[in-house]
């Protein structure tokens, strides 16, 4: 067994990164002494085998190929001989990066905490970056924005939302943190706000693949008006997205059925 790779697992959980763990359980009698060997996949990445690179890979795309939802055991043939082995994930703590601490931030906290989001405000305003104001946040940062993203730890949030006073400050908190791996980055702006920001970042060089995966403007299409209806908005987008769900009504699920 690789005790490396729980240094590595560590320094994963530490960053708040996630991970794919796959233990090798069961082998044939003649390789019994590989049967408990370990492989760590972080971002696609590994750094060791399990027995060779071609089985490796055939283990990844069976991995692929499925959907985690709980530690599982999957087995797989390779060279006439049957494999099992245990799958389990070391899962991205959720966490929310709210960068304004106007209006909007306010209830958006509040339901990211009632949905299980650790959330850290950043804000330059002591006025509004407090914990007063966000009782429900993990952390306030009272700081410019460049500094905070600068010093915070951005590939430990799964969740990065803009939502600041104006186009200075979204333009700077855009170029930190388009490239993260965050499952959802969205940026609150009218249209024409959001063309301007875009245009302008795509003639800086940014990649235009990372651009694409920014949700601006932010949220869903419910008709919201009030910054309540506004996070509302924000936080059914950000299950949407997290989940992979298609944000159909309901209802049209069971006219479907009904007239199928």
């Amino acid at each position: 067994m690789n005790h490396d790779i729980f240094v590595r697992l560590k320094k994963l959980a530490e960053t708040g990164c996630a991970a794919d763990i796959i233990t090798l359980t069961s082998a044939p009698a003649t390789q019994k002494g590989i049967v408990g060997n370990m492989l760590l996949v972080a971002d696609g990445r590994y750094d060791e085998q399990l027995i060779d690179e071609e089985f490796t890979r055939l283990v990844l795309a069976k991995m692929n190929a499925a959907e985690w939802k709980k530690p599982v055991l999957i087995d797989v043939e390779f060279a006439g001989s049957l494999y099992r082995l245990f799958w389990d994930k070391l899962c991205r703590p959720k966490s929310a990066l709210v960068l304004g601490a106007g209006h909007i931030s306010q209830p958006l906290t509040g339901m990211l905490a009632m949905f299980g989001y650790s959330a850290t405000v950043v804000d330059d305003r002591p006025d509004f970056a407090n914990a007063v104001r966000f009782p429900q946040a993990e952390q306030v940062v009272c700081q410019d924005f460049i500094r905070a993203l600068n010093e915070l730890n951005l590939p430990s949030f799964g969740v990065i939302i803009i939502v600041t006073r104006g186009h200075r400050s979204d333009m700077d908190c855009l170029r930190a943190v388009i490239g993260q791996p965050a499952a959802y980055i969205g940026m609150i702006g009218s249209q024409g706000r959001v063309r301007v920001v875009m245009n302008a970042l795509a003639g800086e060089g940014f990649d235009k693949e990372a651009l694409a995966r920014l949700r601006a403007p932010i949220g869903l299409d419910i008709g919201a008006e009030t910054p309540d209806e506004i996070a509302l908005s924000i936080m059914a987008e950000i299950m949407a997205v997290t989940r992979n769900a298609g944000c159909r009504p309901l209802s049209d699920r069971w006219r479907c059925k009904q007239h199928g």
